[in-house]
Order: structure tokens, then sequence, then C-alpha cells
């Protein structure tokens, strides 16, 4: 059984011109007790307002939100206030009283009318954990903006509510702050009670969280499916080009029977591929399956090898993006910065990149 479904949701504003804008368009999924479901997609995407309909904080233009498969939509505002106290929202900016952090962490266990000697207790644990044992009695609003985060990453987590809804948490946070967040994520997936629903356009950190991953773009949610699946075999260009593979190319498949494998001709290239697909596809490979070399590779398992000129390069600090031109295309490597100085790469260098047949995704 779902803990929570969300049954064709759209959600309409209307501008102050009274022109419409439809940011989320028919939204379908359940996320089941104990399950750590995360929405990925960029600024824009809808993301934000999806988390506020689940928290009952927003009601949708269309469409049902269940609970235990009881509806909720359409609740009054005293059942909302009830309902709530199952939820957890956490904001993207960090919102605090204008209190000291620990009455600021007390306050939703004082209006849930806990004895005070539980609060004490409960507030001292878990200002520790944070780290901000030293602050407790400073005013929450004088803090920087990440201890203001971790003062409100400490207000929900405290509740030990049924749902956590985290919209984007860690996108400003230090690393510092970032590795707390991850502990405490950790920490709740741990409790098999809990559910987690968070939202990020971060695909590496959906990868270290989610069971299961919804990619939303333009108010449509256009995949769910586990990490492993969304991240090897994505349904279609945007979440290709999302999730990191940004080589994609037009081209058109025929199954070879001597090898075993398919032939895409991609213009003037031929790349070979394990996937299955004939016709008209894409084909895609994340920039960090191509390995550059100065000369021909020996290596049989590249079943891919071609030639080209470096174009330019990219300094990212640990890693380099290296663009390289064929003929009629242009590949992007992603190589550690040690490789390139090792290999003397640079702009107009000739150079082989070669990658595997298992790298070469079709859609």
């Amino acid at each position: 059984m779902s803990l929570i479904e969300i049954q064709n949701v759209s959600k309409t504003f209307i501008k102050s011109n009274k022109d419409e804008h439809t940011v989320l368009d028919d939204i379908s999924f359940s996320v089941k007790k104990g399950e750590c479901f995360t929405i990925i997609g960029p600024n824009g995407s809808g993301k934000t307002t999806l988390l506020r309909i689940l928290g009952l904080l927003e009601r949708p233009s269309k469409g049902n939100i269940l609970y235990k498969e009881r509806n909720i939509t359409n609740l009054s505002k005293k059942e909302i206030v009830a309902y709530r106290q199952k939820f957890s929202f956490v904001r993207q900016k960090p919102v605090v009283l204008n209190a000291s952090v620990a009455n600021n962490i007390a306050y939703g266990l004082k209006i849930r009318e806990m004895e005070k000697s539980q609060i004490i207790s409960k507030v001292k644990e878990i200002i520790e954990l944070v780290g901000l044992k030293n602050k407790a009695n400073t005013n929450a609003r004088s803090l920087s903006g990440g201890e203001m985060q971790r003062v409100v990453i400490a207000m929900n987590f405290i509740l030990s509510p049924e749902i956590y809804l985290l919209d984007e948490i860690s996108a400003n946070l230090d690393p510092k702050n970032v590795g707390l967040l991850e502990d405490f994520i950790t920490k709740i997936k741990q409790d098999k009670t809990k559910t987690i629903i968070l939202s990020t356009h971060n695909p590496l950190e959906a990868i270290k969280f989610a069971d299961r991953i919804g990619v939303l773009n333009e108010g449509k949610l256009i995949q769910i499916d586990t990490p492993e699946k969304i991240f090897t075999y994505p349904k279609d260009e945007f979440t290709a080009q999302f999730v990191g593979y940004e080589n994609i190319f037009n081209g058109f498949a025929k199954f070879d029977q001597k090898t075993g494998l398919n032939h895409v001709k991609v213009d003037d290239l031929i790349v070979y591929t394990s996937d299955q697909k004939e016709g008209h596809v894409k084909v895609c490979i994340r920039p960090e399956s191509i390995v550059i070399a100065k000369n021909a590779p020996d290596n049989t398992s590249f079943c891919n090898s071609f030639k080209g000129k470096i174009e330019n390069i990219r300094d990212l600090g640990n890693i380099c993006h290296i663009f390289i031109k064929t003929k009629d295309k242009k590949f992007l490597s992603s190589i550690t910065k040690e490789s390139s100085i090792n290999l003397n790469l640079k702009p107009e260098s000739e150079v082989y990149f070669n990658f595997k047949a298992t790298d070469v995704k079709c859609l």
C-alpha cells in the first residue's frame, strides 16, 4: 500500500495580466512507507510547487492527494493543521524565528504540548548533532546562512514526522554543512518507518539517497525508475543530458550478426553499441566514458576508436573537459587534470578517443 499518492495533479497560476501559467501538468506517482523518493529536474521545472502540494501548503488546480488511501486534497483548515504535523517541509532558503537557537529548535515541540523535561532533553541531543551547542543562546537570525540552515534542519528533524519533504536544502550549503545534512538523511533512511521525498537539481545527490527517482521537466514527470535505470537507460534526450550523457547524436542503427553488436551510422562515423535498438536512434555517451590517447589503442575492449583534433580544453580544477572535433561531430571527454598534463594535451593536438560498446546507450 502507498503511504502517499498523487493522482493526475496539475497546478496553474494566474499572472498579473490574467494569463495562465501551468507549473505542473498531470503528475501521478506514489511513495511507499520507508522509501526515499527523489525528484530531479532543472530550476523552474516545478519541484518546489510539487513539494508544497504534497505538504498541503498549496492546493492543486486539478487532481487528488491521497494519504494512506484517504483523499486529503480539500481538507478544512483545522484538518490541514492536523495532517501537517505528519509532514516536515524544509525549504531551500532557511526561515528562523527571532529567538535563540534553542527556542527555535524547541518551538515545534512546544506547540505539540510536549512535557518541558522531554523538550529540554531532545533539544540538547539534536543541538549537539548539528554542531551548534556553543550557540544555543544566540539569536538564530544572527547566524551565518549555513548555520541557519542547520537550525532549520534541527527544527524539522526533531519533530520526527512521518514524511520529510526536503526542497533542494543542500543547494546553498558549504561542504561541512552538506556532510552534516547527509548524515541526517542517512540516519532517517535507516528508520524504515520514516519516508523522504526530496527535490534536487544535482544528479549525484539523487544517486546517493534515492530508492526511486522521478525526472521532472517543464511541469511534466517524464520518467520514474530506480537510480540505476534512470542513469543507465534514460528514456529521452532531456533525461540523458540531465544525468550526464552530454554526447548525444542522431544516427541509424542496424544489427550485425557477426559481432552481435549494433552498428550506428552517425554521419561519417560508425559507432558500435551493445544496445539492441534498431532504426533511427539517439546515441548517448557519457564524457567520463571517453578515454583519450596519443596513439591508436591496442586494447580490444575499445570497440569504438576515432581520431580527432582537440578544439578546446576547459580546466575545472581536478578534472578537465576536452572538446574533440572530427570531420562532422564534436565529442566531450572528461578526464583528470593529471591525465591531461601527462598526455600533454593542447588545443589543436591530434588524439585518439576511445569508448566501449557497453558505454553507448541508444534512445
